[in-house]
């Protein structure tokens, strides 16, 4: 009996050491921390580059013939018609000067300024003064273009009534065959945007062209 009973002890005890034994020789598992997710730079914006303005020009005109008997609401929409058509060309800011403009104070503006081109409007008539409305269909606009601290001439025209041209042939005549006062200020606005047209192609800049 004791002998078995010391048998029986044995065998606990070599059992509880291989346990220990087995335990002790396992390697714990290796933590893994998870892999941070790379956060998303914000995207800065790029400015946008504004083309608007790359030529300046201050548009304006003088009134110093109305001497002609030319009616005074033909220069403002020679004015406006010219400034507007500069101003559609995407790289031009065209800008109407508030005041009236002779010639020797296109020069003078002229001089003063670093960026701006002064255009110079002049609406002329080779007969001494108006008489009837038929001699308004005379009326013609001249244009130079004086560059901005020397007041150089970069270019310079005339441009005239035209009553509707399709290749080069007439073909809308005058109502009644005589000037009407709206009629006119029509063909003079057409004239108006004809003579920035011609500015900008002398400048080299590209313009929207704008039926009318």
């Amino acid at each position: 009996m004791l002998a078995s009973g010391l048998a029986l002890a044995a065998v606990v005890v070599a059992v509880s050491a291989g346990t220990v034994f087995g335990q002790s020789g396992r390697r714990a598992p290796r933590s893994t921390s998870p892999t941070p997710t790379p956060r998303a730079e914000p995207v800065e914006k790029q400015p946008i580059v504004e083309t608007k303005g790359a030529l300046s020009l201050i548009v304006g005109i003088d009134r110093g013939s109305s001497f002609a008997n030319i009616p005074q609401y033909f220069y403002d929409s020679v004015l406006r018609a010219c400034g507007e058509r500069l101003d559609d060309s995407p790289s031009v800011k065209a800008d109407i000067a508030n005041r009236e403009m002779n010639r020797g104070e296109a020069v003078k503006r002229a001089k003063a300024e670093t960026e701006s081109h002064i255009v110079w409007l002049h609406l002329r008539l080779d007969n001494a003064s108006v008489q009837s409305e038929d001699d308004l269909r005379e009326v013609y606009i001249e244009y130079i273009v004086f560059a901005p601290t020397t007041a150089k001439i970069v270019t310079s025209g005339q441009t005239y009534q035209q009553m509707g041209r399709v290749g080069g042939v007439i073909a809308m005549p005058r109502p009644g065959g005589q000037a009407s006062l709206p009629y006119t200020e029509q063909l003079l606005k057409r004239a108006a945007r004809d003579a920035a047209d011609r500015i900008l192609s002398a400048m080299n800049v590209s313009g929207r062209r704008v039926p009318g």
